[in-house]
This record gives C-alpha cells, structure tokens and sequence, in this order.
C-alpha cells in the first residue's frame, strides 16, 4: 500500500472543504459513513457501519453471504473511500485500493454493489 503525503507547504491534509487535522474530522467521517451506509441500503444490502474504525460493511445474501468492507483513509491529499481486500489468493494479508472521495458515497455503493454482484464461473 502506497501512503502519499500533501505536497510541501500544505498546512495540512484537505479536500473539498473539509479539514482532516481539527475536530471537523469526526463529523466529516460520521457524514461520510453515514451517507455510505444508507446507499448500500437502498441498493438492497444490509450495511453495518463502524465509526471507530471508519469503516462500513456491505453485506450481500445469496448462496453464500459475502462481506465487503469499504474504510475511510487519506489518499491524495483527501479523504477517500478504500475497498478491503482479503479473499485474494496471491496475497497472504488483507490489502486497500483506492475506490472514490468520500463525498461520492453513490459511486462508491454503485462500485460495491457490483464486486458483491453474483460471482460468475461458478
């Protein structure tokens, strides 16, 4: 996993308004979970949110349940939505790729409705 930090000069890590070093962080964080998990809500998922960890767990039935965990991390200079990844078999750990900002709660459901989606080949 690569950790970029803000360019020299920068007081401190911000996007799109919001501030990532004062107070302002938890309830940046506790909007951004909160919109997460009611759009994986209305997309037909039970979503669970944890807001100790920044993170939010879709969770899809079918023949088998299957859990994807989305965390909220820095990225760029701004606060984004990362998808945990655990179930690679090329990997011995878990791993985080970027998914989207924050602030773009419906694209990232969109995205982690369709990881969740029916597994093909199978």
């Amino acid at each position: 996993m690569t950790v970029e930090t803000p360019p020299s000069g920068t007081p401190s890590m911000a996007g799109s308004g919001r501030r990532l070093d004062s107070s302002a962080i938890d309830a940046a964080w506790l909007s951004a979970l909160t919109d997460l998990t009611s759009e994986l809500r209305s997309c037909g998922l039970e979503a669970r949110m944890d807001g100790a960890i920044g993170a939010v767990d879709a969770i899809a039935y079918g023949p088998a349940r299957r859990i994807q965990r989305a965390v909220l991390r820095p990225h760029r200079g701004r606060l984004w939505w990362w998808l945990r990844w655990s179930n690679d078999p090329t990997t011995t750990a878990p791993h985080a790729a970027p998914l989207t900002p924050a602030g773009e709660t419906a694209d990232a459901a969109r995205r982690i409705v369709r990881v969740l989606g029916p597994r093909r080949g199978r």
